[in-house]
């Protein structure tokens, strides 16, 4: 309807036409409205003041406020998007889309839809206040409150794609299907901010679209750094455990931000789900350990019951040997074959050479006085030794001496060098019987009596019927305190030994996987279910003490030993950061920056009502949560889940 001032400037112009039923119409039309407009202008200059609003006022006011602000942070921008959306479908099916009235009716059906689903604050003072929200709202969050903001975004995306629209209908079919598809992207990307911040406010998972062929069945889904080759290795390496292990992002990848941002929420109210991984994590890897000693087949359970079953092994095999050589040297001797004479001149040599020694090893002492004893030797003038002829039975008895040397320094020495002379002077004498005992005598003293890892298990101490090793100490002395080499001698020795010899290696393999364990979680405190805690240095440090010179391998042979090392490899992946990462442990970072958040909230809110305010820092304070719990959740599924 036109103003009285533009009714007059047509009487002006159009005087010339007086008389006419259209000047009458006009000027009809002309006192009619300049009546309204003095009423209007009577009514205005007469009005009261308004009334400022009370406290009780405000109080109701910021109430309202606040309840527009809930009902707006979720229903208002979901009830935009859908009016917003329903608009545009009515004007694109209607064909009007791009025109200035379609414009307005799309705004009008997104109003309408926020509306629908936020509180209207009926005071003046919550209108006044919702109106001064809006604007901090517009500066320091996205469109959290539909009414005021989002509509604008999503109209002003409405209007970029009309012209595109409006060229589409003059052209042709295909290039009319590519404008409705630059439209539709021009329009979704204003909807999506929207929708993002509503997810990021309530802290939703943002929901994962498919925009390839879906990966087959069990394959790895890329996850951007998580994808990386040495970030797949690792993760490969903890599938790969007898109980696998599920990597966060942080620990696939070893980035240092990720990794500080993971040991850093892990202390924080937010971190529960990331103290849940860690403690499933160190499950794991203690049931890892449990599955290597069942792969052992290994019962026994402590060191005494290990040592035991070993010493009980080398004994009966020992006590076997025993008995046939003794039925071998009854059968030379039957066959008359042991009275044979010899001069054992080389082993008295020796004796006189290194007597001077005898302090320091007293097998020489012993072996002098029992070749005297024997016959096998008398004295000079000057106190050597002199040697005589004697039998085989004579001899034999004689190198039992040797076999009593001890296992340390000079006698260890001394003795092995007495019994490689004696065999060396005795081969070939004697019929075949004697032969084949001295053989089988030979046998045994390889196997039981010349190396120490087995014989001073076997042996009790001087004069005592107590064994020298304990049975709790075998597993130290054999394992812990003896080369690659002598371990491989005593894995051959029982292993053939019978079952039960099997048996026993069996339980020391266990007992290496148990010691493993034992050592990574000595000193260490409890998870919230009372589960040992795994120190990844402590668990290196135990693997590499028995890696380094290759007894890992023959303990445990070479698959269980690389899946030690894998394990140990692993736990250092979830536990550990890479050098140079900054990890706050005191959590004073995260407090100053809540604390810095919080300034600037304040700092952005300043002027409004206290109830308002705080509800806008709330709203502040989920939207970060928010981010931070997605940011955890990446974390926590970056990879895909393994299957034990």
């Amino acid at each position: 309807m036109a103003t009285a001032d533009e009714y007059a400037a047509w009487i002006v112009k159009n005087s010339a036409k007086r008389g006419t039923p259209e000047f009458d119409t006009v000027a009809q039309a002309y006192q009619l409205a300049k009546g309204e407009e003095n009423t209007a202008t009577f009514q205005q200059q007469n009005a009261p003041a308004p009334q400022q609003p009370g406290v009780m006022d405000q109080i109701v006011g910021a109430g309202e406020t606040a309840l527009t602000l809930g009902t707006g942070a979720v229903g208002g921008t979901l009830g935009t998007l859908a009016g917003t959306l329903q608009g545009l479908s009515q004007q694109i099916l209607s064909g009007q889309f791009g025109t200035p009235e379609a414009m307005r009716a799309v705004e009008q059906a997104a109003a309408k839809g926020a509306q629908a689903l936020t509180y209207q604050p009926r005071t003046q003072a919550g209108q006044e206040q919702v109106q001064a929200v809006g604007q901090v709202l517009a500066n320091v969050l996205p469109p959290v409150l539909p009414a005021i903001a989002a509509p604008g975004a999503v109209m002003q995306a409405a209007r970029t794609a009309a012209p595109t629209v409006g060229a589409a209908r003059q052209i042709g079919t295909a290039a009319g299907q590519r404008a409705a598809t630059a439209t539709g992207q021009a329009i979704a990307r204003p909807v999506q901010a929207a929708t993002t911040a509503v997810r990021e406010t309530l802290g939703m998972e943002t929901p994962t679209v498919a925009t390839t062929a879906p990966a087959a069945a069990g394959a790895r889904v890329s996850g951007g750094a998580a994808a990386t080759p040495e970030a797949m290795r690792r993760a490969t390496t903890a599938e790969s455990l007898p109980v696998p292990v599920t990597l966060t992002k942080g620990a696939a990848t070893r980035d240092a931000q990720q990794l500080a941002f993971e040991k850093e929420q892990i202390k924080s109210d937010l971190g529960g789900p990331l103290r849940q991984r860690a403690e499933e994590n160190n499950l794991q890897a203690l049931q890892n350990f449990d599955a290597l000693v069942d792969m052992t087949d290994a019962q026994l359970m402590d060191l005494s019951s290990t040592g035991g079953a070993v010493v009980k092994s080398l004994t009966e095999g020992l006590t076997a040997a025993k008995n046939r050589t003794r039925a071998a040297y009854k059968a030379a001797e039957k066959a008359g074959e042991l009275e044979n004479n010899v001069t054992l001149n080389s082993v008295v040599d020796y004796i006189n050479e290194n007597i001077p020694e005898g302090d320091l090893a007293p097998v020489l002492k012993a072996a002098q006085q029992k070749a005297i004893a024997i016959g096998a030797a008398v004295p000079d003038a000057d106190g050597r030794l002199v040697a005589q002829p004697i039998t085989l039975r004579q001899a034999e008895s004689l190198r039992q001496t040797f076999q009593r040397a001890g296992f340390e320094g000079a006698d260890q020495f001394h003795g092995g060098s007495l019994r490689r002379v004696f065999d060396v002077e005795t081969e070939g004498m004697g019929g075949d019987l004697y032969k084949k005992a001295r053989q089988t005598r030979i046998d045994q003293a390889r196997k039981y009596e010349n190396r120490a890892i087995v014989a001073r298990l076997i042996k009790n101490r001087k004069g005592m019927e107590d064994p020298q090793v304990a049975a709790d100490q075998v597993f130290r002395k054999s394992v812990l305190n003896s080369s690659p080499e002598e371990i491989t001698f005593l894995k051959r020795v029982l292993v053939t030994s019978g079952k039960d010899g099997q048996q026993a290696w069996k339980e020391l393999q266990g007992a290496t996987v148990r010691h493993l364990r034992d050592e990574a979680t000595k000193g260490m405190g409890m998870d919230s279910q009372d589960r040992p805690m795994i120190s990844p240095a402590k668990l290196h440090q135990s693997v590499q003490a028995l890696d380094a010179n290759g007894r890992l391998d023959v303990l445990l042979g070479k698959k269980n030993a690389q899946t030690v090392r894998d394990l140990d490899d692993v736990v250092r992946y979830v536990t550990t950061v890479p050098p140079g990462t900054l990890v706050n442990s005191s959590g004073t970072a995260g407090t100053l920056m809540a604390a810095i958040a919080e300034a600037g909230a304040t700092g952005a809110l300043t002027g409004l009502p206290l109830p308002v305010a705080s509800g806008l820092r709330q709203i502040i304070k989920m939207r970060q949560e928010g981010r931070t719990k997605a940011r955890i959740n990446e974390a926590l599924n970056a990879l895909p889940p393994v299957q034990p």
